[in-house]
């Protein structure tokens, strides 16, 4: 039996203790099960917005578990995609499995409908922890956490200091923002009365919410500082005391979830905002795949389910914390209940008292249509908020709105919908109509043309086409099999709303009219050739330029072409990464401890003229100015070598006696490349150029690596913009409709450069 990743089992040599404690119930459960053996299912690992979607891939290669990790964000999706099978027959069997399930759980369970699709086996929530240490440094009392918003920042204006702040969010804001969100009486989504999810992010609750967040991350007008801080790597940043308060998940078992000692770590409920307490609820459950009808693996499914979500899971947790000793940050419950009560007087009566009011105030995480990736979306409003702090809130909350309705939950009000078809239609009939009088003059063209056959004499007619049939026939198949049958069976898929199971069904129309309504479509478009511009600008003439300099050195040839080819053997992916520590935003990043000097040297005459100095220490991938730029850098760098190489075997056919004449008639250097060498590698250049201008315009890898998009879209292209929707929102539909919409866009690109390869002689270069 397969368990998805998330929390499969955890490796051996693993040393967190949370890690420790899960594998301890693994281990239970074979012991206790040795007819069963859980393996993790296969796939890399992502962590942040794009942290589901290994699981969707597998789904989608159908090579999904069959026991898989789910939360309240992707709960609805998963059930909607076909993914869960219902388990309420399992359920009426062990009724004791829903023992522990708070009402709001089990709230979310039976939302699509009805039916119960997965079972919890931990159930969280989000709690204030704050560094007691750090409180009685500055006078504050650690029995005494802040109480409102007011007092949090209040707090956090005594506990930042150079090198901490008073409080940090994760690298995915909006996990914890939420919970602001809803303090102030907000929402992020709702069903409506249709039963169609809408966003109902636009509201006063959500405006209080934003100007929070930028009173806790931005400077104010008094001249304060920041006293918050985005975590590049929030468990770091915690473990290295980089942040004072922090929001994080308590749980029904274990009441403190920090990896730091319990004595310095306190927990209490959130901070009050102006509609009172509330924070985030969530549950840890496990879902059993549709795909598995053997009634054995059923069997053995249901068996783990049933040892995870039970009283036997949570007597090894408390008994593995105990070993750990960390028996004092166990859930009294559970000591007493299972012996442990020389360990009672040792909890934390704060910890006990703040995880129960954490389930009483408790409010679901986002779990309608395509909430798994509802925070992508709250992401960037956040970065709005922050890079374009005048802007007002409610400007972009509206956009934010917009965005989910369209581009998550699939709302568009239906007498909108309705005249969108009606201009579809035309659009499309109009497109016929001159498709249909292009082919006409083509045919006529073509009839027009005398074809003269010329045969060999003596040779069948019969004969010759059964040689060039049996010739072509596999070369045409592997083609038809591999590209023209998946092309197909694309442009069915763009005029579906398609599940991975449970079929599809007809939309006509709509997918392309989502496309066309998407002004995160045209903005990926326009990035797109802006993403293209640059690496022509930048990158074009390099290759160019080593080719030449690699033909006129006269030693060590071999040990320069090696060396300028190496990073063209190194996937794209990890160039990527590599590039994404070299933008590092810190003082002590690589390219800010380069160019520091050069700024400081430049900024004394750079003010003289009236400008505000440049900063030394630069957010490179977090600057809507800055972050194309970066992206385009690391694939400049990886490919210069390698397309060298090509341009140094053009110029090795160009005749040396060129050269030499052009010495005799006292041509310079410049000239010699201006007049003799450009030319000569003119049809390669012509090539590359187009090939370079297709590539570029279908870029993702670097772009998904470095910012997955951001920041406020500035690096989305449209090739990031159809993987996503199709691998992440799971709207096939409509990401096939934009790889149609891209694929239309490079066709002219693609017959421009067929043409120039048919004009074009090829010879054999000299040595």
């Amino acid at each position: 039996m397969m368990a998805g990743p998330g929390y499969g089992i955890p490796p051996k040599e693993a040393t967190a203790t949370t890690a420790q404690i899960r594998r301890a119930v693994f281990e239970e459960f074979h012991r206790t099960n040795p007819d069963v053996r859980v393996v993790n299912a296969g796939g890399l690992n992502l962590v942040g917005p794009q942290a589901d979607n290994m699981f969707l891939m597998s789904m989608a290669g159908d090579r999904a578990p069959d026991v898989f990790y789910v939360n309240f964000r992707q709960y609805y999706t998963f059930v909607e995609q076909g993914f869960c099978r219902p388990v309420d027959d399992l359920i009426a069997q062990d009724p004791e499995v829903m023992a522990r399930v708070n009402p709001t759980v089990l709230k979310v369970l039976k939302s699509f409908d009805g039916k119960s699709y997965a079972i919890p086996f931990f159930q969280v929530a989000i709690a204030l922890y704050y560094r007691k240490d750090f409180f009685l440094e500055v006078g504050l009392d650690p029995a005494k956490p802040p109480e409102t918003w007011d007092q949090f920042y209040e707090y956090c204006l005594k506990l930042t200091k150079p090198g901490r702040s008073g409080y940090a969010l994760s690298q995915v804001p909006s996990y914890h923002w939420q919970n602001f969100l809803y303090q102030a009486g907000g929402e992020v989504v709702a069903p409506t009365e249709s039963g169609v999810w809408q966003s109902k992010i636009n509201s006063k609750g959500g405006e209080l919410a934003v100007e929070f967040f930028r009173k806790l991350f931005l400077k104010q007008k008094d001249g304060t500082g920041p006293v918050a801080h985005l975590a590049t790597d929030f468990t770091t940043d915690i473990n290295t005391g980089k942040m004072a308060m922090w929001f994080g998940y308590t749980n029904d078992v274990v009441l403190n979830q920090s990896d730091l000692s319990p004595s310095v770590i306190g927990v209490s409920a959130l901070p009050a905002g102006p509609a009172g307490r509330s924070n985030e609820i969530n549950a840890g459950m496990w879902a059993i795949s549709s795909r598995v009808t053997d009634p054995k693996k059923l069997d053995a499914c249901w068996r783990f389910i049933k040892f995870f979500a039970g009283d036997e899971a949570a007597r090894v947790n408390t008994q593995k914390c105990v070993e750990l000793g960390i028996g004092n940050l166990v859930n009294p419950v559970w000591l007493e209940k299972f012996g442990y009560d020389d360990y009672l007087s040792q909890v934390d009566p704060s910890y006990v008292k703040a995880n129960r009011e954490l389930f009483q105030t408790g409010h679901p995480e986002p779990y309608g249509r395509n909430c798994q990736q509802v925070y992508e979306v709250l992401n960037a409003a956040l970065d709005r908020a922050r890079l374009e702090p005048d802007r007002p809130a409610k400007d972009i909350l509206a956009e934010t709105q917009k965005e989910m309705d369209q581009k998550l939950l699939g709302f568009i009000p239906p007498e909108e919908m309705a005249t969108k078809r009606g201009w579809a239609a035309g659009i499309l009939a109009v497109l016929a109509i001159v498709a249909t009088g292009f082919s006409v003059r083509f045919w006529q063209r073509r009839n027009a043309v005398e074809v003269i056959e010329r045969l060999p004499a003596g040779i069948p007619r019969s004969q010759i086409w059964s040689f060039l049939i049996a010739c072509l026939l596999p070369a045409a198949l592997s083609i038809f099999t591999w590209a023209y049958y998946p092309l197909g069976r694309g442009l069915v898929i763009a005029f579906q709303d398609y599940k991975l199971i449970g079929g599809a069904s007809w939309v006509g129309l709509d997918n392309f009219i989502g496309v066309f309504s998407q002004p995160v479509f045209y903005q990926s478009v326009w990035n797109s050739f802006v993403y293209v511009a640059l690496s022509l600008v930048i990158g074009f003439f390099l290759p160019i330029i080593l080719a030449i300099a690699l033909n006129e050195i006269p030693r060590f040839t071999v040990l320069f072409r090696t060396i300028f080819y190496l990073p063209a053997m190194t996937s794209a992916i990890v160039v990527s990464l590599v590039w994404r520590q070299f933008y590092e935003k810190s003082d002590t990043g690589l390219l800010n401890t380069i160019l520091k000097p050069f700024i400081e040297a430049i900024n004394p005459l750079w003010m003289k003229l009236g400008n505000g100095p440049i900063p030394t220490a630069n957010d490179w991938l977090g600057s809507p100015q800055l972050a194309m730029f970066a992206v385009v850098l690391p694939g400049i760098w990886a490919g210069a070598g390698a397309g060298s190489i090509l341009y140094l075997a053009a110029l090795k056919n160009i005749a040396p006696e060129r050269y030499e004449a052009a010495d005799i008639d006292g041509a310079s250097w410049l000239e010699k490349i201006r007049y003799i060498t450009l030319p000569g590698i003119k049809p390669l250049v012509l090539i590359n150029l187009l090939g370079v201008f297709i590539a570029g315009f279908k870029a993702m890898e670097n772009v998904f690596v470095l910012t997955q998009g951001g920041p406020l879209n500035s690096t989305r292209t449209i090739g990031l913009e159809v993987w996503q929707n199709a691998f992440m929102f799971l709207k096939f539909g409509y990401a096939t409709a934009a790889a149609w919409v891209m694929g239309s866009i490079l066709v002219g690109f693609t017959l421009i450069q067929i043409k120039s390869l048919l004009r074009m002689r090829f010879s054999t270069a000299r040595n």
